[in-house]
């Protein structure tokens, strides 16, 4: 759960739960790849309750998990339309989780898409059809393959609902530069 919780940059963390929503590649498409993060995302951030995250330059530390996520070939980290979008490959190549992040001074707000919202379900289905929306099983074993075939359907998914808010960080200790 906490897994990609970028920081839960991102729900960073796709947080595990009974549905599932993964894309078919690194989102947004055909961007440039960042090999850090900025350093004013750099730090110790929380959640408030048990999550607490480091942010180095190259990777995240979730102190409750004793997790790390390294930016490279698993995890990639870019810009798009005010965000940061960290996507994180899972067992298999056409599925990654997305997180976004957006830091406003000493706060991150996180957004995943959560397949267990209703209403971000019915968007990407209106944005997507069929040709960009795979789904499979039922009840709390839904899933979806989430394919928009530009930048611009990534952006409608993020601008019309179809993310769901994951939480919030606020900064404990600042980067030591």
């Amino acid at each position: 759960m906490k897994r990609f919780l970028l920081p839960c940059l991102l729900a960073l963390l796709c947080w595990t739960g009974c549905t599932n929503a993964t894309f078919t590649e690194p989102m947004p498409l055909n961007r440039r790849d960042l090999n850090h993060f900025p350093g004013k995302w750099q730090g110790t951030w929380t959640n408030g309750d048990d999550l607490t995250v480091q942010i180095h330059p190259t990777h995240i530390y979730m102190e409750s998990s004793d997790e790390t996520i390294q930016l490279g070939q698993t995890a990639r980290l870019r810009r798009f339309h005010g965000y940061l979008v960290l996507s994180q490959a899972q067992d298999d190549p056409q599925r990654w989780n997305i997180t976004l992040g957006r830091r406003w001074k000493d706060e991150i707000k996180l957004w995943e898409f959560e397949a267990k919202n209703e209403a971000a379900v019915a968007v990407w289905q209106e944005i997507l059809q069929a040709e960009g929306l795979e789904s499979a099983g039922q009840g709390e074993k839904q899933s979806y393959v989430l394919s928009p075939e530009n930048n611009a359907a990534f952006r409608k998914l993020i601008t019309q609902g179809g993310m769901t808010s994951s939480g919030s960080l606020k900064r404990i200790v600042p980067a030591q530069h």
